[in-house]
């Protein structure tokens, strides 16, 4: 039986090499300015290089869960049934989802949007058929006077730490002499995003209003901690720090306001983006129109983030001439699962008209669930692909692996 999972194991990890290193990855790599960067997390984002237009999709680990019958309590649970199961999902999405996305020779290690905030002490729940995250229900801080409870970031001491210490070894393991590289997570949730895990979002707003000094004395906790991650993570894999991510779903109206965001968020992620050299991505999943001018103002920002729900021709225009590319994410019920093939058109030939010639930009269909049956939407999914596919014009045709 081991060694029936030893081949399978070999089997994935080589047929996923020559997914890599196929004609047709290599001709997506020239859509994309960051080809040679590991992203190092689930739903890969591509940073276009072109004002033309690519696109990708994807699904979330919720869906593979379902189409692909993935245990995600082996997945987040045993270093083995993770690297096999991301070579199999990728695989199927290359086979599935025909986009511009490229492949890249990595494994990683992944605990999803939780990670950052466990190594400070946050509790982490393991939800049948989900990525894990943060029990909100008893967060860390749920006292201002509990701002020591917070644990100093080590790689291997606190909350997802050991787990992803020990996944990484093994996952070498797994893959030497594969020709994929493991590489160790970076932390990719911005300090307001994790201080809302560690402190329960009402509370934090609440916070703003009431105690502005505690708020930044947990921002400047965050902030640092998140800076040393990146120190000791260096120091261990003997590489350069890695560029910064800024996840911020909390960012957005109405939660919060741009006077708010100003004073309280964007001084640590200018800080961050300084200290780093450079910021990949800023991202939020609300409506962010009112910080489209803010967030133009981090150094050395390669792409923003525009959501379902937020303006792509206001987006176009105001970071027009910056050289920030925009990651343009559709919904997947409202403009897919909901819509015809005709309405489908429609939705890219407007955001194609809003950005062609001015910006660099892609246009992104990823977290899908089964929300009805397999069958069902992922028809819906094979008609947007190929509404994408007519529209941006940046398809290849067929699989050369």
């Amino acid at each position: 039986m081991q060694q029936d999972l030893s081949d399978q194991m070999a089997d994935v990890l080589k047929r996923y090499l020559a997914l890599c290193e196929s004609r047709e990855n290599q001709r997506n790599r020239r859509f994309w300015a960051n080809a040679d960067d590991p992203w190092l997390i689930e739903r890969w984002r591509g940073i276009s290089a072109t004002p033309t237009g690519a696109f990708t999709m994807a699904l979330d680990m919720a869906g593979y869960a379902t189409v692909l019958g993935i245990d995600t309590a082996a997945y987040y649970g045993q270093a083995e049934a993770q690297l096999y199961e991301q070579m199999r999902y990728q695989l199927w999405e290359h086979e599935n989802l025909r986009s511009n996305r490229f492949f890249e020779k990595n494994a990683f290690v992944s605990f999803g949007a939780c990670y950052s905030a466990s190594l400070f002490g946050a509790q982490i729940e393991f939800p049948p058929g989900q990525a894990p995250w943060v029990n909100m229900k008893k967060p860390l801080l749920a006292e201002r006077r509990d701002l020591d409870k917070m644990h100093t970031i080590e790689l291997d001491a606190h909350g997802l730490g050991p787990r992803t210490h020990a996944f990484y070894q093994r996952m070498r393991e797994l893959c030497a002499g594969s020709g994929i590289t493991v590489r160790y997570p970076t932390v990719i949730r911005g300090p307001f995003s994790v201080a809302t895990q560690l402190r329960e979002t009402t509370n934090l707003l609440m916070d703003m209003l009431d105690d502005p000094p505690f708020v930044h004395a947990l921002m400047r906790r965050i902030t640092d901690g998140l800076k040393r991650h990146a120190q000791l993570r260096a120091k261990f894999i003997s590489e350069p720090i890695a560029p910064a991510k800024l996840f911020n779903d909390e960012v957005a109206t109405p939660m919060i306001s741009q006077r708010l965001y100003e004073e309280f968020v964007l001084p640590y992620e200018l800080e961050l983006a300084a200290w780093h050299g450079r910021v990949h991505y800023w991202h939020s999943c609300g409506v962010t129109d009112e910080f489209y001018e803010s967030v133009r103002t981090i150094p050395n920002l390669q792409m923003m983030h525009i959501g379902p729900w937020s303006s792509v021709v206001r987006a176009a225009k105001v970071f027009e001439g910056t050289g920030i590319a925009l990651d343009i994410c559709v919904n997947a019920t409202a403009d897919v699962y909901d819509r015809t093939p005709a309405e489908m058109r429609q939705k890219l030939q407007t955001i194609k008209a809003a950005c062609e010639g001015r910006v660099k930009y892609a246009v992104r269909a990823d977290g899908f669930q089964i929300v009805r049956t397999v069958e069902r939407d992922m028809a819906k999914i094979r008609e947007w692909n190929e509404a994408a596919a007519d529209v941006l014009g940046s398809f290849q045709g067929a699989s050369e692996v």
